[in-house]
């Protein structure tokens, strides 16, 4: 799958954070170095998936293929996943049913991020590969209240 050109004036600049399954940020420059748009996701190997957490385009911008590319480079992160996408408006819709039909990958709205995305998935882990509690992250009982 290639992705569609760019608009020659833009470049993109991509910040992930560290963790596994953390938020990724394709940011689109202009000439000048101010952001004309963006796409924040995540994929995570493990389970396999991606999710797109926002794709934004400025309004005089849209049109010339910059959010095509951006989801491109991003699917291209993780081959053969299944993705979904935050809520979408009206034309998030048409923009992931056309990328759909475009890159024959789904995008189904509303989809929740794994478990490794979330942060949660410590809990699933077998108890004995949990990081035992430190005095610090221990629950506390609750203070008794009746005097």
């Amino acid at each position: 799958m290639s992705g569609p050109a760019r608009a020659p004036d833009v470049r993109f600049a991509h910040d992930a954070e560290a963790q596994p399954a953390g938020r990724q940020t394709l940011t689109m420059l202009d000439a000048c170095g101010r952001c004309v748009g963006s796409l924040v996701f995540r994929v995570c190997h493990p389970c396999g998936c991606g999710y797109i957490d926002s794709v934004a385009v400025a309004t005089h911008w849209q049109g010339q293929g910059l959010g095509r590319h951006a989801l491109h480079t991003a699917l291209a992160t993780a081959e053969g996943h299944t993705w979904s996408t935050s809520r979408q408006s009206a034309e998030g819709r048409r923009f992931f049913a056309a990328m759909a039909d475009e890159t024959e990958t789904a995008f189904p709205p509303g989809g929740a991020p794994c478990p490794h995305m979330t942060g949660r998935a410590e809990a699933l882990a077998p108890t004995s590969a949990r990081a035992p509690l430190s005095p610090r992250n221990r629950l506390l009982p609750k203070a008794d209240t009746k005097r």
